[in-house]
Parts: structure tokens; sequence; C-alpha cells
């Protein structure tokens, strides 16, 4: 399509002249003869092109320049004028002008001002669009990095905080195995020492609280073995119900005993994953006890669960679009005092603990990590202090003749 040229001047002769000059040459010539009319002119036509007169009755062309300019910067303007100054030079290029022409003019230089102003048009739009394609990729890609750079620097965390589990594992594990043989022998010495003394006597509450802490170093120990993988549990297709009801089974006198409301929400049809049965009874009876612990006397415990489908983050194709994968979700919330948030950071931490009243080792939870990660899952909590503590953990749900490599 040709371009289209408006050509701007009060004297109508030059302007049909200048007109013509410029139709002959294949542009498309809209004509005005004062700078109200070239203003409405702009906005109906939406010239590439123009010519503008500096000097006329109504408005001057350095206003007219102007609102050209301020309604389009794709509109370029050549000023057309009969005073040669370097001053009037220097106003209409310092206003937008793209060049300008002193009148008497010949053919040639109108044709050439106007096929030369075109094309640097052409030139500089296509510039600026591309300045903007590239800023919008610079900062589409400093998104990008910043995500990157924040995944792996959570991915460096999870490997280094992986690696220091694993060390301490196998350090837990020798430790285990090491305690359990004299603590055998206490336990069995106190028990014999217990038999021989008369009901009454005061040594009897020493051996007692002796064997009541055997017993917790037992769990520790049992912990210990669990968290350093040196008891081997085989994975199956599960329900996560059915280890959820065995501990809540096991659990249920110390709820009604600390007057616990436990309400258990559980979706028909749950699909099965694999995993240990007894771990993730050992998982549950942990998450429970956890929130006891926090709730004390009175309050709520929620436990839910699921089926999730994951669907990819935004921009992200699927992996299969025909069939996403699916989770099964599980939720437990308490009502209890909640984590800080200079705490929460660190509740997987195998020995970190709050309690100060024996009720914790420091290891349920960095157990609870392990098995859940161990089974490809992943678990995650949301605290705040005073408010009661969510956890949630994920376990993809077992396919139809898949298993573990």
């Amino acid at each position: 399509m040709p371009e289209r040229v408006l050509v701007v001047d009060d004297e109508k002769d030059i302007c049909k002249v200048l007109a013509k000059i410029l139709e002959l040459s294949g542009y498309e010539v809209t004509t005005a003869y004062s700078g109200t009319e070239a203003l409405a002119a702009v906005k109906k036509q939406n010239p590439e092109l123009v010519f503008l007169d500096f000097m006329m009755p109504d408005l001057t062309g350095l206003d007219v320049l102007r609102g050209i300019k301020s309604y389009s910067e794709d509109i370029y303007v050549v000023m057309v004028t009969g005073r040669g100054s370097e001053e009037v030079a220097a106003s209409v290029m310092k206003a937008g002008a793209a060049d300008y022409i002193i009148k008497p003019f010949a053919k040639d230089q109108i044709l050439t001002v106007a096929r030369d102003t075109i094309r640097i048009r052409a030139a500089e739009i296509t510039a600026r669009k591309l300045r903007d394609e590239l800023a919008m990729f610079n900062r589409d890609l400093e998104k990008k990095v910043d995500e990157r750079t924040r995944e792996l620097v959570e991915t460096q965390e999870r490997l280094v905080h992986q690696q220091n589990l694993a060390s301490l594992g196998e350090m837990s594990g020798g430790m285990a195995h090491e305690i359990r043989n004299p603590l055998n022998s206490i336990s069995l010495f106190s028990q014999l020492m217990l038999d021989e003394l008369d009901e009454g006597d005061p040594k009897k509450e020493y051996l007692e609280r002796i064997i009541g802490d055997v017993e917790r170093i037992e769990a520790i120990v049992k912990n210990l073995n669990l968290f350093s993988r040196r008891i081997k549990r085989d994975k199956v297709p599960l329900r996560l119900d059915v280890p959820l009801d065995s501990s809540i089974r096991m659990l249920y006198t110390q709820f009604e005993g600390r007057d616990i409301k436990l309400d258990v929400d559980v979706e028909d049809g749950l699909p099965e994953v694999l995993a240990s049965n007894e771990e993730m009874e050992e998982v549950f009876s942990h998450l429970l006890i956890n929130a006891m612990h926090a709730i004390g006397r009175g309050g709520r415990i929620e436990v839910s669960m699921r089926v999730l489908t994951e669907h990819p983050k935004a921009g992200e194709p699927p992996e299969n679009p025909d069939n996403p994968r699916k989770y099964v979700e599980v939720s437990v919330k308490d009502d209890g005092m909640g984590i800080s948030a200079e705490n929460i950071g660190k509740v997987f931490i195998p020995f970190f603990t709050t309690k100060t009243d024996w009720e914790g080792t420091g290891l349920g939870l960095s157990v609870v990590h392990r098995v859940i990660t161990d089974s490809r899952g992943v678990i995650d909590v949301d605290s705040e202090e005073g408010k009661g503590t969510t956890f949630v953990f994920r376990l993809p749900v077992l396919e139809s003749g898949a298993g573990f490599v």
C-alpha cells in the first residue's frame, strides 16, 4: 500500500503543487490549510509523513508539530519554511521534526526528502520494536534466570541436607548397634533388682525411673535404626487409610485421656501408593503424637486424605497431557501452639526439639521426612506461632504395573 502523506500549508497553491508532486510519485496525499485542520487530519488519516508549513495563521508550525508528536511518535514531520536560519532549524529539530526544507524547493528535493524520511522512519520503527522485544526478552530471561537460580540454590540446599542426613544416618546406625548391648544389660539388672526389693522400699522408685529412661532410650535407638535405614522394609501397593487407622487405634486412649477431638476425612475410592505399611504407621504415629504434644489438653486434630492431580506450571508443557501425574495428599493439622518462624526450618533436622518435658526424642519428624522421601514423596510444614501447625505430604499414586526401579 502507498505511504500516506499529509501536506499542510495555508498557501493553497503551494499546498496543491506539493501534493501533486507527491501523488505523481505514488504517495496517497491529503491536504490541510491550517493547523487545526492538520491536527484533525492526523487523527483521521494517521499518515506516515507530514510536510508542515512553519508559518500559519491559527497555530504555529511548532505548535502543530508538538501536537502531532504527542499523538504519535510514529508520524514523521518535515518542516517547510521560508526562513532559512539556523535558529529555526534548531527549534524544529529540537521539537521533533525529522527534517526541514527551505522555500523555494525543487521537485527532486521534495521527493528525495520524502523517500529518505520514510525509509529512516521504517528503519527506526523496526529498531524500536526490536529494542522493545529485546527488552522484554531480557526481562523474561532475567526472571527465568532468577527462578532457575532459586531452584538451583534450593536443590543444592536439599542435596547438602540429604548428604548430612546420610552421614548422620551411617553414624546413628553404628551408635544404635553399640548402645543396644549395654542398654539391655542395664534393663535386665534393673528388673532383677526391682524384683528383689520389698514393697515400699524407696529404692524401687529409683529403679522404676531407670527402667522408664531405658525404655525411652530404646525408642530413640529404634528411631536411629529406622533413620539410618538399617531396618529394610518392603514397599507394597498400599492404601494410606490402612496405616492411618492402625495408628489412630494405637493412640486412641491417649487422645481420650487428653480430651483431644480427632476429625478424619478420607476421600472415597482412595488409590494405592507404593510404600511400607509399617513405615507409614510410624509416619502417622509421629505426626499425630507431635500434634498431640503441641495441643496439650483439649483442642482438635484434623486429618484429611485426598487425590491430587498435579498440573504443569504456567508456561511449562505437561509431561503427559492425557494422563497428568496424580498423588495422594495427606494433611495433619492441629490447633496447638504452632512453630516460631525461627524454628520452622529446623523441624526435620535430627535431634532438634523444643520439648522440655521428655516427651520427644527429636527424631520423630526426621524419621517422617526420611520415610516420605524414600517413598518418592514430598513433605512440607506450614505453621504460625499461636495458631497451629499443618504437615502436608504427597506420595505418587501407584500406576498400573508401575513400581520402583
